[in-house]
């Protein structure tokens, strides 16, 4: 049997083949990473579908506490009471797009529930 591109087979996604997708629909109150690293990343899309609010975070920071004198990458460990570094993605449709020095790691968590929906675009283009 034999394949047409696109039809019945999963296309290869290379470092500028444009967006690609990811679908959640299990966000929680604690932080889960919804995009990895990627040093080809020219933008990134965050669009909540669902109910309730989202927060997302890049998994690293210039610092978090207080000032700091020289900035340092300090790892972010966001929680419902906790959310200085993050973004809201209000529910009901709510996006945000962040392009430019979106390269990092970002994660994600819902203010209440479980099993909340999310989705993430990110393009390399």
């Amino acid at each position: 049997m034999s394949t047409v591109a696109g039809v019945g087979a999963s296309p290869s996604v290379g470092p500028t083949s444009g967006g690609k997708i990811y679908a959640y629909n299990n966000l929680y109150t604690t932080p889960m990473v919804v995009a990895q690293a990627n040093q080809s990343r020219q933008s990134i899309t965050f669009h909540n579908p669902g109910t309730v609010d989202i927060v997302v975070f890049p998994s690293y920071v210039q610092g978090s506490g207080s000032a700091p004198t020289t900035p340092t990458n300090s790892a972010l460990t966001p929680s419902t009471s906790a959310l200085g570094g993050g973004f809201r993605i209000y529910a009901n449709g709510g996006q945000l797009t962040l392009t430019g020095e979106c390269q990092g790691a970002w994660q994600a968590l819902s203010v209440t529930g479980t099993g909340n929906p999310f989705t993430v675009m990110e393009s390399n283009t």
